[in-house]
């Protein structure tokens, strides 16, 4: 009987090597998935930015997107007698968070003066005459990838840029 209760220098060596090629493999694919989440964001949030446009016009209400920098959340509120709440529309109801590894970086609206980076005090306004204000909204991922939307404000349509892009006021 063999009383040695060890590894060989082979065996740990052939382990080492399945180790390094996993990750060589796992540490890209990292890159790709944070890389699709906020591409995913940035979709999710422009189609946000674009359906409230149209309902602001369909519905003759007023709309606004509050963003809460600090939970990296948004949400959809509209005026109701003088003051705005949740809307009735279930569709609308709803808190989005981004995604994991994606955050606010900084929000710009025509009330903020200049970048807001914390808080849950900006938002972007949706009027029922077909005008949405203009704002920048840039996210960032954990490995430092950056996108910037930017809203259309006679369009409500967006721009999505795949870097950080700075506007002059």
């Amino acid at each position: 009987m063999n009383e040695n209760k060890g590894f060989t220098l082979i065996e740990l060596s052939v382990v080492i090597f399945l180790l390094g090629l996993f990750l060589l493999v796992a540490v890209p694919r990292f890159k790709e998935i944070t890389e699709i989440n906020i591409k995913s964001a940035s979709r999710r949030l422009s189609a946000v930015i674009r359906y409230l446009y149209s309902e602001a016009a369909f519905k003759k209400r007023v709309y606004r997107l509050t963003f809460d920098i600090d939970r990296n959340e948004y949400r959809v509120e509209v005026v109701e007698g003088n003051e705005f709440v949740v809307p009735k529309d279930p569709m609308l109801q709803k808190i989005w968070k981004l995604p994991k590894g994606v955050y606010f970086k900084d929000v710009i609206t025509q009330r903020s003066l200049g970048k807001t980076l914390k808080g849950s005090d900006d938002f972007i306004l949706f009027f029922p005459t077909g005008f949405v204000e203009p704002a920048v909204i840039h996210l960032e991922t954990e490995n430092g990838i950056n996108y910037t939307i930017a809203t259309k404000p006679y369009t409500g349509g967006t721009i999505v840029y795949d870097r950080y892009v700075e506007f002059g006021r």
